[in-house]
């Protein structure tokens, strides 16, 4: 049986720090082989909080750490991690000086298969699906930018005074140790092909168009996830953007 391929890379950009954190880890049930089911969680830490760096790092581990701790079924799992995850960061909230912002990162929890494909997320890190020359965003995009897209949709906005408005990129929600207000949760997981490509990453992936992303991952089936994330990276540090965000890229290839 061919070994599961996967991989991921990162990239600080024009920022001081990095703020994402991610972890892969084997999520096989007891009949399964070993990384036959993975769990890859991405968190994309809040720059202007506290500690964006200290939140993703914690809430990354607290949510791997729960989904292992918690028996059930995979959507019990997830939500019940992810609420690990947030009061984790609202426990170390509350022993912060009360000068400090709340600490907060966004997240993107993916479950992958040879099978099937299964989220949890909240903010603007995005969970692709490429599948035979197609480029699919599976889960929701909690920033403003549905928003200006819709009012570019219905007249009431340029496509240019979207792109450059400045609260396109403003969060409507994200792990804080509060109620979350947006969650997006795939409680039923979608079928997988074989060749699929699943991309999970931070927002800093958005400096490549759509088109550009499509045309790095169709030569993803001739080569391995490493080469592909790699291959995204590179691309991003060619573009040379001024104002480049942290960028997490991890790759999971079906076999």
């Amino acid at each position: 049986m061919q070994e599961q391929d996967f991989a991921a890379r990162q990239y600080k950009g024009r920022r001081d720090n990095q703020e994402d954190y991610y972890a892969f880890a084997d999520a096989a049930e007891l009949t399964e082989a070993p990384l036959e089911t993975l769990l890859l969680v991405v968190g994309d830490g809040l720059g202007a909080h506290a500690g964006g760096s200290v939140a993703s790092y914690l809430a990354v581990n607290a949510f791997v750490r729960a989904f292992h701790e918690h028996p059930g079924d995979a959507s019990w799992r997830l939500r019940t991690a992810l609420d690990t995850a947030n009061e984790t960061l609202g426990y170390i909230t509350e022993r912060m000086p009360s000068v400090a912002p709340p600490m907060g990162t966004t997240m993107l929890s993916v479950l992958v298969s040879r099978k099937e494909v299964q989220w949890i997320s909240v903010g603007d890190s995005p969970l692709f699906l490429y599948r035979r020359g197609n480029l699919t965003r599976l889960n929701a995009d909690h920033s403003l930018t549905p928003m200006l897209d819709a009012q570019v949709k219905a007249g009431t906005m340029t496509e240019d005074e979207a792109a450059h408005h400045p609260g396109r990129h403003t969060l409507q929600s994200a792990l804080m140790g509060q109620p979350m207000a947006l969650i997006d949760f795939a409680a039923d997981p979608i079928k997988l092909l074989q060749d699929d490509i699943i991309i999970a990453a931070s927002d800093g992936i958005f400096t490549l168009s759509e088109k550009a992303l499509v045309e790095l991952l169709h030569f993803g089936k001739n080569t391995t996830a490493d080469k592909i994330a790699d291959a995204i990276i590179f691309a991003i540090r060619r573009i040379n953007f001024d104002r480049q965000d942290n960028t997490t890229v991890g790759v999971v290839k079906v076999p």
